[in-house]
């Protein structure tokens, strides 16, 4: 069944990022950095796609800011909405959890270069499932 191997997927993945991230699951910052990296999106945007609630994501993103990670950017069309767009240090902060994410499931499962690239071509074509892409 569909959903029960995304299910697996999802908890079978928490499970190998547990060693990474100062021992947590993918943070919130690395979700949030992640989400940010290519685009600039609005509150609304973030709260629905990190499935947290906006008090948490202003206190999250205030954070952030304060650690130079992402910055506060006003929208030309209406000056009074704020987007949230990633910096140069936030960029290096998320290649070092995600270089850091790839070694420790590579070491978890003990893969060579062959296995990492073929689960790689996996996953993508999985994701590409999932997202409605052929």
């Amino acid at each position: 069944m569909l959903a029960d191997q995304i299910v697996s997927l999802n908890l079978t993945t928490r499970k190998l990022c547990k060693n990474c991230d100062g021992g947590s699951v993918i943070s919130q910052k690395m979700r949030f950095l992640y989400l940010v990296r290519n685009d600039v999106l609005s509150p609304k945007e973030l709260v629905g796609e990190l499935s947290i609630a906006k008090p948490n994501l202003t206190i999250l993103a205030r954070n952030m800011i304060a650690e130079g990670l992402i910055e506060k950017m006003r929208v030309e069309r209406d000056m009074r909405s704020v987007h949230y767009k990633i910096t140069d240090k936030g960029l290096e902060e998320l290649n070092r959890l995600l270089a850091e994410l790839d070694e420790s499931v590579t070491k978890q499962l003990q893969l060579n270069d062959k296995k990492v690239q073929k689960g790689e071509k996996k996953l993508e074509d999985a994701l590409a499932f999932l997202n409605g892409a052929e």
